[in-house]
């Protein structure tokens, strides 16, 4: 029943959206505090939310979006925070692109930067986008790979945990 009160509103919102929320990489300069950006864009999406308020003023009223340097930035909040409601995960868990490897990339550097720990666990086969040894051997990457049968057989690890799986649809994955 929720799922459908979510999907319902994110098709209302798809259809008030501002159009500069298709133009532009970062908008309402005047507002944008970058501390907040992610967390205070979807603080008041979710008020929004919780009121059933989909209007096309409201929805342009919404401080600036966190920006990971592409367009559409306030979409791609929203599909993190859809995804990770319709799967109980907390939105700040979940990150989107339309590349494959980026994500990756990301984390890797992110925590190369900090020396954090990094394992990767996959299902059949590390899809032919990752490449190990360049990443070890180019960028300097550290991490571990791990092949496991399920998503639940992924373990506790003391650093970040990177679960690559391909599949059709992006809401039928399982949780760890």
């Amino acid at each position: 029943m929720q799922d459908n009160k979510t999907l319902k509103y994110i098709e209302e919102v798809l259809e008030n959206m501002p159009n500069s929320w298709l133009n532009l990489t970062t908008h309402r300069l005047d507002i944008y505090d970058e501390k907040l950006a992610k967390t205070g864009f979807l603080k008041q999406f979710k008020s929004l939310f919780d009121t059933n308020n989909s209007e096309a003023f409201a929805l342009n009223e919404l401080p600036t979006a966190y920006d990971y340097i592409r367009l559409g930035h306030p979409l791609s909040c929203i599909l993190e925070w859809t995804i990770a409601k319709l799967n109980n995960q907390k939105s700040e868990n979940i990150i989107s692109f339309s590349s494959q490897t980026v994500p990756v990339l990301a984390i890797l550097r992110k925590n190369l930067l900090e020396n954090k720990k990094t394992q990767i666990n996959y299902i059949n086969e590390l899809p032919l986008f990752f490449d190990a040894d360049v990443l070890r051997n180019v960028y300097g990457y550290n991490f571990e790979v791990h092949k496991v049968e399920h998503a639940a057989d992924v373990t506790s690890f003391d650093g970040s945990t990177i679960f690559i799986s391909e599949q059709e649809k992006i809401s039928s994955f399982k949780k760890l």
